[in-house]
Protein backbone atom coordinates (compact mmCIF):
# COMPACT_ATOMS: atom_id res chain seq x y z
CA UNK A 1 0.00 0.00 0.00
CA UNK A 2 3.09 2.40 0.69
CA UNK A 3 3.97 1.67 -2.65
CA UNK A 4 0.95 3.14 -4.37
CA UNK A 5 0.89 6.16 -1.97
CA UNK A 6 4.90 6.73 -3.42
CA UNK A 7 3.71 6.11 -7.03
CA UNK A 8 0.67 8.42 -6.74
CA UNK A 9 2.91 11.43 -5.09
CA UNK A 10 5.69 11.11 -8.17
CA UNK A 11 2.69 11.13 -10.47
CA UNK A 12 0.67 14.19 -8.81
CA UNK A 13 4.48 16.10 -9.04
CA UNK A 14 5.15 15.06 -12.16
CA UNK A 15 1.79 15.72 -13.84
CA UNK A 16 0.80 19.07 -11.21
CA UNK A 17 4.22 20.05 -10.07
CA UNK A 18 3.91 24.15 -11.96
CA UNK A 19 0.49 23.72 -9.98
CA UNK A 20 2.00 22.70 -6.87
CA UNK A 21 4.27 25.72 -6.67
CA UNK A 22 1.52 28.01 -7.63
CA UNK A 23 -0.54 27.14 -4.72
CA UNK A 24 2.71 26.97 -2.40
CA UNK A 25 3.19 30.71 -3.69
CA UNK A 26 -0.49 31.71 -2.97
CA UNK A 27 -0.93 30.21 0.25
CA UNK A 28 2.15 32.38 1.48
CA UNK A 29 0.71 35.52 -0.24
CA UNK A 30 -0.88 36.80 3.34
CA UNK A 31 -2.64 40.42 0.81
CA UNK A 32 -4.36 37.35 -1.21
CA UNK A 33 -5.92 35.30 1.54
CA UNK A 34 -7.30 36.14 4.79
CA UNK A 35 -8.00 33.23 7.09
CA UNK A 36 -11.67 31.92 6.32
CA UNK A 37 -12.73 28.89 3.78
CA UNK A 38 -11.73 30.20 0.62
CA UNK A 39 -8.07 29.62 2.56
CA UNK A 40 -9.18 25.97 4.03
CA UNK A 41 -10.17 25.21 0.24
CA UNK A 42 -7.07 26.23 -1.43
CA UNK A 43 -4.80 24.33 1.57
CA UNK A 44 -7.03 21.08 0.71
CA UNK A 45 -6.16 21.34 -2.55
CA UNK A 46 -2.81 21.76 -2.06
CA UNK A 47 -2.52 19.07 0.17
CA UNK A 48 -4.50 16.19 -2.36
CA UNK A 49 -1.81 17.21 -4.51
CA UNK A 50 1.36 16.95 -2.00
CA UNK A 51 -0.01 13.54 -0.28
CA UNK A 52 -0.81 11.96 -3.79
CA UNK A 53 -3.93 12.06 -3.79
CA UNK A 54 -6.15 10.95 -7.19
CA UNK A 55 -7.07 14.72 -8.68
CA UNK A 56 -10.56 14.24 -9.88
CA UNK A 57 -11.16 16.47 -13.38
CA UNK A 58 -13.41 18.60 -11.35
CA UNK A 59 -10.67 19.25 -8.10
CA UNK A 60 -8.02 19.94 -11.39
CA UNK A 61 -11.06 22.49 -13.00
CA UNK A 62 -11.00 23.83 -9.16
CA UNK A 63 -7.22 24.43 -8.70
CA UNK A 64 -7.10 26.17 -12.39
CA UNK A 65 -9.81 28.43 -11.23
CA UNK A 66 -7.89 29.31 -7.69
CA UNK A 67 -4.77 30.20 -10.19
CA UNK A 68 -6.65 32.57 -12.39
CA UNK A 69 -8.32 34.01 -9.55
CA UNK A 70 -5.09 35.09 -8.26
CA UNK A 71 -3.57 36.05 -11.56
CA UNK A 72 -6.46 38.32 -11.61
CA UNK A 73 -5.62 39.83 -8.19
CA UNK A 74 -2.27 40.65 -8.62
CA UNK A 75 -3.08 42.18 -12.18
CA UNK A 76 -2.16 46.13 -11.08
CA UNK A 77 -4.96 47.33 -13.75
CA UNK A 78 -7.71 44.84 -11.70
CA UNK A 79 -6.55 46.74 -8.32
CA UNK A 80 -7.10 50.01 -10.01
CA UNK A 81 -10.69 48.99 -11.11
CA UNK A 82 -10.83 47.44 -7.72
CA UNK A 83 -10.37 50.52 -5.80
CA UNK A 84 -12.16 52.68 -8.18
CA UNK A 85 -15.58 50.39 -7.68
CA UNK A 86 -14.71 50.14 -3.68
CA UNK A 87 -14.47 54.08 -3.67
CA UNK A 88 -17.70 54.53 -5.69
CA UNK A 89 -19.72 52.59 -3.70
CA UNK A 90 -18.78 53.80 -0.28
CA UNK A 91 -19.44 57.26 -1.54
CA UNK A 92 -23.32 56.36 -2.67
CA UNK A 93 -23.73 54.29 0.71
CA UNK A 94 -22.84 57.86 2.31
CA UNK A 95 -25.12 59.66 0.49
CA UNK A 96 -28.27 57.11 1.27
CA UNK A 97 -27.17 57.47 4.46
CA UNK A 98 -27.63 61.28 4.64
CA UNK A 99 -30.68 60.36 2.76
CA UNK A 100 -31.88 58.07 5.60
CA UNK A 101 -31.03 61.04 8.15
CA UNK A 102 -32.96 63.61 6.29
CA UNK A 103 -36.38 61.48 5.88
CA UNK A 104 -36.36 61.16 9.59
CA UNK A 105 -37.95 58.25 10.22
CA UNK A 106 -38.65 56.48 13.42
CA UNK A 107 -35.49 55.59 15.46
CA UNK A 108 -35.96 51.54 14.97
CA UNK A 109 -36.62 52.01 11.43
CA UNK A 110 -33.86 54.04 10.84
CA UNK A 111 -31.63 51.67 12.93
CA UNK A 112 -32.22 48.64 11.15
CA UNK A 113 -31.37 50.27 7.58
CA UNK A 114 -28.45 51.60 9.79
CA UNK A 115 -27.37 48.39 10.46
CA UNK A 116 -28.10 47.26 7.07
CA UNK A 117 -25.75 49.75 5.42
CA UNK A 118 -23.35 48.91 7.78
CA UNK A 119 -22.55 45.23 6.70
CA UNK A 120 -22.90 46.56 2.74
CA UNK A 121 -20.22 48.72 3.45
CA UNK A 122 -18.21 45.89 5.16
CA UNK A 123 -18.76 43.75 2.85
CA UNK A 124 -17.54 46.30 -0.11
CA UNK A 125 -14.30 47.00 1.74
CA UNK A 126 -13.60 43.36 2.51
CA UNK A 127 -14.36 41.46 -0.92
CA UNK A 128 -15.08 44.84 -2.89
CA UNK A 129 -18.61 43.30 -4.55
CA UNK A 130 -22.44 43.29 -4.00
CA UNK A 131 -24.76 40.66 -4.96
CA UNK A 132 -27.91 41.55 -7.33
CA UNK A 133 -29.71 41.32 -4.37
CA UNK A 134 -27.61 43.95 -2.27
CA UNK A 135 -27.19 46.38 -5.61
CA UNK A 136 -31.58 45.91 -6.01
CA UNK A 137 -32.60 46.66 -2.15
CA UNK A 138 -30.19 49.73 -2.10
CA UNK A 139 -31.61 50.93 -5.36
CA UNK A 140 -35.20 50.04 -3.44
CA UNK A 141 -33.89 52.14 -0.30
CA UNK A 142 -32.73 55.09 -2.39
CA UNK A 143 -35.91 55.77 -4.63
CA UNK A 144 -37.93 55.14 -1.05
CA UNK A 145 -35.97 57.85 0.57
CA UNK A 146 -36.02 60.44 -2.15
CA UNK A 147 -39.74 59.73 -2.62
CA UNK A 148 -40.48 60.46 0.97
CA UNK A 149 -38.22 63.97 0.28
CA UNK A 150 -40.39 64.87 -2.67
CA UNK A 151 -43.65 63.83 -1.14
CA UNK A 152 -42.84 66.16 1.83
CA UNK A 153 -44.86 63.22 4.01
CA UNK A 154 -42.33 63.59 7.03
CA UNK A 155 -44.30 63.47 10.07
CA UNK A 156 -43.76 66.40 12.52
CA UNK A 157 -46.30 64.99 15.33
CA UNK A 158 -43.41 62.53 16.41
CA UNK A 159 -41.13 64.26 18.95
CA UNK A 160 -37.87 62.55 17.22
CA UNK A 161 -38.83 65.11 14.44
CA UNK A 162 -38.00 68.35 15.96
CA UNK A 163 -34.17 69.51 15.73
CA UNK A 164 -32.22 69.63 18.84
CA UNK A 165 -30.66 72.97 19.85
Amino acid sequence: MKYGTDKQVKHNKKMYGRRIQQLDHILKDNTFLVDGGYRNFIVSMYKALVSGRRITPKMESAITKIVKVYAKHINPEHQKTKVEYIENTLDKIQKLRSLLFECKFSPDYSYGKEMFLDSIENQVRQRASLSQKQRMTLNKFHKQFTKRLEKGTLSKKQPWHTEKK
